[in-house]
């Protein structure tokens, strides 16, 4: 039976009381999201605050689709989002706007891993039994089809698309549900090769390496000097007629101090 790791039913059923309970204060703003960077807006909750004196809420297991239920339905202020909004999205009374970006990277439990060819990538996707250049078994994790890691690095990397397809057919190979359950994942399984972003393992201080590809080692200096082109962007979504809040977590981002704090949880910040 395919493997799932999915923790999301239990923690909105924790985070949904808490958000009620707190929704009439005015001096907080209620932040849920992908799980690509909670943990990196937890840590900046208090640095805002400090800024602000308005508490960030950051609730977390919702992910991006639930958080967008949940901002719908009025009961949090703002998602922090691994896509922009689509068209149709765009047509109501949302707006997104880009706050960070981060190296999509290739992750794996492996000590001393070879770096890998972008060219690779979809082989050893379709592959069988793949093996690390030591002869140690790579042990491939996919992330939902939905997932969007799943539809940048299809869209990045020529032929991983139906090297996906192939692989999804196999009942061995994992397939993670969420940001946390992947990364908890790849610390478990011995030789483990899968995808995430790189402010999660900064911010989240996971066990794991990261994959040089075309023998360029993925870094928020390389991504920013243009040398690692693979990254994922993050987006603040938030209602147009109720974003006092919002705007000012906007805008403490892109000043000084918002943009040191997210460099320290391993994204580059995104301006105007």
């Amino acid at each position: 039976m395919r493997a799932s790791f999915s923790k999301l039913a239990i923690a909105v059923g924790l985070a949904f009381p808490l958000m009620a309970a707190n929704g009439a204060n005015a001096e907080t703003l209620r932040l849920a999201g992908t799980g690509g960077i909670i943990e990196a807006m937890r840590q900046v909750a208090p640095q805002f605050k400090a800024a602000t004196g308005i508490e960030l809420q950051v609730i977390v297991g919702l992910g991006t689709s639930g958080a967008m239920r949940a901002i719908a339905d009025g009961k949090i202020d703002v998602v922090a989002a691994g896509l922009p909004l689509n068209s149709e999205q765009t047509k109501g009374s949302l707006v997104s706007h880009p706050f960070a970006r981060t190296p999509m990277v290739l992750i794996t439990s492996h000590p001393k891993p070879n770096g890998i060819k972008a060219a690779d990538i979809a082989t050893i996707v379709a592959a069988e039994n793949p093996k690390w250049e030591d002869g140690t078994p790579l042990r491939l994790i996919l992330r939902t089809k939905v997932d969007s890691d799943s539809a940048t690095i299809e869209r990045l990397i020529p032929g991983v698309k139906d090297a996906d397809t192939r692989a999804r057919l196999r009942p061995d190979i994992p397939v993670a549900a969420t940001d946390q359950d992947n990364v908890e994942l790849a610390q478990r399984l011995p030789g483990s090769f899968g995808l995430a972003g790189y402010g999660q393992i900064v911010a989240e201080k996971c066990d794991l390496r990261v994959v040089p590809i075309d023998g360029i080692v993925p870094s928020l200096k390389t991504l920013e000097d243009g040398s690692y082109r693979y990254e994922k962007k993050f987006y603040l979504v938030f209602p147009r007629d109720r974003n006092a809040g919002a705007e000012k977590l906007l805008q403490f981002l892109r000043s000084d101090a918002g943009r040191q704090a997210l460099l320290a949880t391993g994204n580059l910040p995104v301006g105007e």
